[in-house]
């Protein structure tokens, strides 16, 4: 009966599949978590070199405000003095950068005009022969009509990884052909991550130029937060098959809007397979081994490639409660299994 209902449950699967980002680094790694909110003055922060911080009017409370009518080119909320925002982000290890900021207005030629919001990391030392460089992510728009105090995040998942994350790039060379800025040769990411000298959040997107642009806006928040480890745990419950027991490893944490990966290895080469997923565990009888998501959701279909794996990323959606669980398993066809079916161990992921 249960066989019969997992074969039917075959014939719908629906997941929005989403590039694979790498695995966080070691437990050795150490984040510095500060929120600064302006109420102790502002601690290294400046907007194009003011500093001077507004006791109301924040997210909540003090803040660093920038309402000078004087034309600009754009604003970069600064900092080259706080150790929490610089130096080696490779001994911080997984963190979030945040910041809020409430717009009035900003205008170009008595117009409202929109900007784009980016923070830019910069090692302005040479690593060895290679030149000083950057690396920066676009974390959205300022609404130029103005906007009430809106939060803007950034991710270093793996700052031991020397290539890009999906969403960075590099600055300190220019492309040759396309003339956009990219890491010098000799620089990768974590290699300009080893050495950060200051961070601006600001709306002088590398690459781009800029005309006078007037600004009236506040800033508060400015954080740095060690991102939860990966938390997933293998439950085990395979059941062999041709090349004995499937194989399920799971990387990422499982965080609102992350990149996570399903990794099935050693089942049998070109089969037919589906994930079984859920929210929760009853563990059942199934095929002469054990289910352990189930109560299931619609399976995901997989078919292995020459080698007897299988690669599903997915993101994590928004509104998952924190300490909410996902279980997952893999099932294959395999005819040397007792029942036709190898089942991979379980693994069982919470969200942060």
């Amino acid at each position: 009966m249960l066989h019969a209902r997992f074969d039917a449950a075959l014939a719908t699967s629906a997941l929005a599949l989403a590039t694979l980002i790498a695995a966080a680094p070691g437990a050795d790694a150490q984040a510095t978590n500060l929120n600064v909110t302006f109420s102790n003055g502002a601690q290294g922060w400046s907007i194009n070199g003011q500093n001077q911080v507004a006791a109301t009017g924040g997210n909540p409370g003090a803040n660093l405000p920038w309402n000078d009518p004087i034309d600009t080119f754009g604003l970069a909320v600064r900092n080259s003095v706080s150790p929490a925002f610089l130096g080696d982000f490779t001994l911080k290890g997984p963190v979030r950068l945040g910041i809020d900021v409430e717009v009035d207005y900003i205008n170009f030629f008595f117009s409202p005009v929109s900007r784009d919001l980016v923070v830019i990391l910069y090692d302005d030392d040479p690593f060895g022969l290679a030149a000083p460089a950057a690396v920066w992510t676009t974390l959205g728009t300022l609404d130029g009509n103005g906007q009430p105090w809106t939060t803007y995040t950034a991710e270093i998942t793996d700052p031991l990884s020397p290539a890009l994350p999906a969403g960075w790039n590099g600055a300190g060379a220019e492309d040759p052909v396309t003339f956009e800025p990219i890491l010098p040769p000799g620089r990768n990411w974590a290699n300009v991550l080893r050495g950060i000298d200051r961070i601006e959040f600001t709306t002088l997107v590398p690459g781009f130029f800029y005309g006078f642009t007037n600004f009236d806006l506040q800033v508060d928040n400015v954080q740095v937060r060690a991102r939860p480890a990966a938390t997933w745990t293998n439950l085990g419950a395979s059941l062999d098959g041709a090349n004995g027991a499937p194989f399920l490893t799971a990387s990422g944490d499982l965080s609102a809007g992350s990149l996570n990966t399903l990794i099935l290895s050693n089942a049998a080469p070109g089969a037919f397979g589906a994930l079984a997923w859920s929210g929760s565990s009853s563990p059942v009888p199934f095929a002469g081994g054990t289910l352990v998501p189930f109560p299931f959701n619609d399976p995901i279909y997989v078919t292995t490639n020459t080698d007897g794996g299988a690669f599903l990323p997915f993101v994590m959606p928004l509104g998952v409660p924190p300490g909410a669980p996902i279980y997952a398993q893999f099932a294959v066809l395999d005819l040397a299994a007792p029942e036709n079916v190898a089942l991979s161990n379980a693994a069982v992921g919470v969200a942060p």
